[in-house]
């Protein structure tokens, strides 16, 4: 048996009917933390020696590191595997087009068990691209069914899927969970806006995934056109592409928007195809608190690392999260640095699911954290201080400049006007001060200013290179 066999039957061993078994079940989701270690090691065992066997660019790495196949055989051996980083296959890719050799998948498995391919935005003219197989739908499909049960998503239940059905993950894992699930799928990511806010009423779907800016900007169109998105029947939305449904003031915003129970879900095109994290229904209906958002650590090994030093951190301290893929046939890659900062927390939740949680889910990435007046600040930061001021409008924009004196900032943020006409500039930006920490400007500007985002919203305007043109 060929050491791709041995790996694919470990997931397989692990896995359990569908739709006709609740897609509950207490040895996957509610194992005990020493249970859920064996789970990982078996399947981290078989990965690796899948890896070693088939991937020339793995092999030379593990080799280099002074690993043999049978190395890792447990998580403390995982250590030993180097982390890689998306920009360690740049080179690869360029040497051997258009794949590159670090996806063990063979030209021969990939003939006879095709299904897509996608693709990222890369920092060369060469574009990432990433072949999947049949073997790695189905497991998709099972784990976002098992994230939208989670959510209480139910069979028979119309689902409006707002992600742009593109080559990229998010639309196409979600829409197979959903047909998994036995959901009717409304394909709407390519609709005009418009029309997409005109269905709802006709349709009315239960379920409605997209980003959280998408999914505010469709409750308002649906007011435009005179309903009230709370009355339209909808129980569930779905949220990734953006930390908001994790953030407490857009969460809280959404929900009385739709009047519906919101969930994150969150992964990545290149370890965590299927939600890497997905938060339940007891996390969800928090009225006060971080959220706390599930990882399927089942299907996938969790760290968190200095990002300096690459060492643990305790649990419930921030660090750069590194994830190893234990089901995907064609990217069982180990200790691949998303770039994400996150923070753990592994005691029991209310729902009986032991698997760990992000607390307030993705925090923000490495490369995306503002150094302004000295202090580090994630986007997630200002969007929780802006959106929990009642009487604000949804969208606002933060820019940031080069103040007078050298190594100096200075911050704006634009945000339009909302219900309350009383807000002043001069008091939302005391209250802003309170809230982040350091002084910024504040301008209002008129309801319909800001441009609307029907997917990811772009937010901040890094203006400080301008100044030395």
């Amino acid at each position: 048996m060929s050491a791709r066999d041995r790996f694919l039957a470990a997931v397989r061993k692990h896995l359990y009917p569908g739709p006709e078994a609740g897609l509950w079940n207490a040895a996957c989701e509610a194992p005990s933390r020493a249970r859920l270690r064996e789970i990982q090691q078996e399947k981290l065992a078989a990965a690796f020696d899948y890896l070693f066997e088939a991937s020339p660019f793995y092999r030379r790495r593990f080799e280099e590191a002074g690993l043999a196949p049978g190395s890792i055989r447990s998580l403390d051996d995982l250590r030993r595997v180097p982390v890689t980083r998306k920009l360690d296959w740049i080179p690869d890719i360029e040497a051997h087009p258009p794949w590159g050799t670090f996806s063990p998948l063979t030209e021969e498995r990939w003939r006879d068990h095709p299904w897509m391919i996608f693709s990222t935005s890369g920092t060369t003219r060469r574009p990432r691209l990433f072949r999947h197989t049949t073997h790695d739908r189905d497991l998709w499909a099972w784990m976002n069914a098992r994230a939208l049960w989670s959510y209480g998503v139910r069979p028979g239940e119309i689902a409006l899927n707002c992600f742009y059905y593109g080559a990229s993950v998010a639309a196409w894992g979600l829409h197979e969970g959903l047909v998994r699930l036995g959901c009717p799928v409304v394909p709407g990511g390519a609709m005009p806006p418009e029309r997409r806010a005109a269905v709802i009423p006709y349709l009315r779907p239960a379920t409605i995934l997209g980003t959280p800016s998408g999914l505010l900007t469709l409750g308002r169109r649906v007011q435009e056109q005179g309903d009230d998105p709370a009355a339209l029947g909808v129980r569930t939305l779905v949220c990734a592409g953006e930390p908001g449904a994790a953030v407490g003031p857009t969460k809280r915003r959404l929900e009385a928007l739709w009047g519906a129970s919101v969930h994150d879900d969150f992964g990545c095109t290149e370890i965590a195809m299927a939600p890497l994290g997905y938060t339940c229904r007891a996390e969800a209906g928090k009225t006060d608190g971080e959220v706390g958002v599930h990882l399927m650590e089942d299907a996938v090994i969790v760290e968190v690392l200095d990002p300096i030093t690459l060492e643990p951190v305790p649990v419930g301290q921030r660090g750069t999260l590194v994830v190893s893929n234990l089901y995907s046939e064609a990217a069982p890659f180990l200790r691949f640095d998303m770039g994400d900062w996150i923070q753990l927390r592994d005691d029991p939740c209310a729902c009986g699911r032991t698997h760990a949680r992000a607390v307030g889910g993705l925090l923000g990435r490495n490369d995306h954290c503002l150094k302004i007046k000295g202090l580090q600040f994630f986007p997630s930061t200002f969007e929780d201080a802006i959106r929990s001021i009642d009487g604000l409008g949804d969208e606002y924009r933060v820019e940031v400049r080069a103040g007078a004196a050298p190594g100096r900032e200075d911050l704006e943020i634009i945000v339009e006007r909302g219900p309350d006409v009383a807000l002043t500039e001069h008091c939302v930006a005391s209250r802003l001060r309170g809230l982040i920490g350091i002084t910024v400007a504040v301008t209002l500007v008129e309801p319909g200013r800001l441009p609307r985002s029907d997917g990811k919203g772009v937010r901040f305007v890094d203006r400080r290179a301008e100044a030395g043109r």
